[in-house]
């Protein structure tokens, strides 16, 4: 059952959203008012400090991709963090305080990158961005385990980048420094835009941030034409082989319920490690919401154990990696 606090949430997501947009301007201007007008709390943990910065990988985006760094004093690991937004928005004030405890738990330095927004810059700007934001990563910190996370549009960036590292390294012309990350999360990750999801209508009305129309005009927004089965665009029509492990949560009631499942499946079937945080009736991408909900928080703290489990694996190779079990509560 949800909380009377997610019930709360759910009421006002359904407010400001102010039922179906008439067209893709729309959703455009209204997504991005909603975003500015949105002020969560955004308190660091102790210990824990934000800079604003740029992540280079030169000679290819220069002057780089801005980001905020939040990390601890001394951190031992590297996360790439891909905010959602469909693709048109988001902002730093609304990940400060879920990045902050990513830092804190993980004693990590976690990296919120300010990709490149459609529709000025439709695919692949957005995707470039998130290569090109590990890549320098990768180069910056050599000796750390680094972990990508992401969540909605960022989930579905978190996919394709790991597909495009792998390709980078199976083709062997990418740097000596780069590698694959010890493990990668996608919540409630957007990873079709061929309409091949039953669950987009099935769901539509369920889901209080997502419907399928506003899918079908972030997708216009967003590719801008391109063909949507690019696997760089759509991680579902890629090669899934040869991942590493993958966390993707997701709820029930979800428009994009489907494309986890789907991908999950997919990815298995093709070798790689794929654990399904599966809930029922929770918001689309509901762990961000870290400081206002207590299924966040508790799911939330699935996830960091998932993290943990397989940092601990990335500096005892010798051993087998651990299976993290994660039962669908309610």
């Amino acid at each position: 059952m949800s909380s009377f606090a997610s019930k709360i949430v759910d009421r006002a997501f359904r407010i400001a959203m102010m039922g179906e947009p008439k067209s893709a301007e729309q959703m455009l201007r209204h997504s991005r008012r909603v975003v500015g007008l949105v002020r969560p709390p955004a308190m660091l943990p102790d210990g824990v400090t934000m800079r604003k910065t740029t992540v280079a990988n030169e000679p290819a985006v220069p002057p780089g991709v801005p980001a905020v760094c939040v990390s601890t004093a001394k951190p031992t690991t590297t996360v790439l963090y891909l905010h959602g937004g469909a693709f048109i928005c988001g902002k730093f004030a609304t990940y400060a305080g879920l990045c902050g405890q990513i830092a804190k738990r993980l004693n990590a330095r976690v990296f919120w990158v300010d990709y490149r927004l459609a529709p000025e810059m439709p695919f692949p700007a957005a995707p470039d961005d998130a290569f090109n934001a590990y890549c320098a990563l990768a180069t910056d910190y050599p000796d750390d385990p680094l972990v990508v996370i992401g969540d909605s549009a960022g989930g579905n960036l978190t996919l394709s980048t790991l597909l495009r590292v792998r390709d980078v390294l199976k083709s062997r012309k990418g740097s000596k420094l780069l590698r694959l990350p010890v493990c990668a999360v996608a919540m409630s990750p957007l990873v079709d835009f061929a309409k091949a999801s039953p669950s987009r209508s099935a769901n539509g009305t369920s889901d209080a941030i997502l419907s399928p129309r506003m899918i079908e005009f972030a997708t216009e927004l967003y590719l801008a034409g391109h063909d949507p089965k690019d696997p760089y665009a759509s991680p579902i029509y890629g090669d899934l082989s040869g991942l590493p492990p993958m966390l993707l949560s997701v709820s029930d009631t979800e428009a994009v319920r489907d494309d986890s499942y789907r991908f999950a499946n997919s990815a298995r079937r093709a070798g790689s490690s794929v654990q399904l945080l599966s809930r029922e009736d929770r918001l689309h991408a509901w762990p961000v919401l870290y400081t206002a909900l207590p299924e966040a928080r508790r799911d939330f703290a699935e996830i960091v154990d998932f993290m943990r489990t397989h940092l601990r694996y990335s500096v005892a190779p010798e051993k087998p990696t651990p299976q993290l079990r994660i039962a669908s509560a309610n």
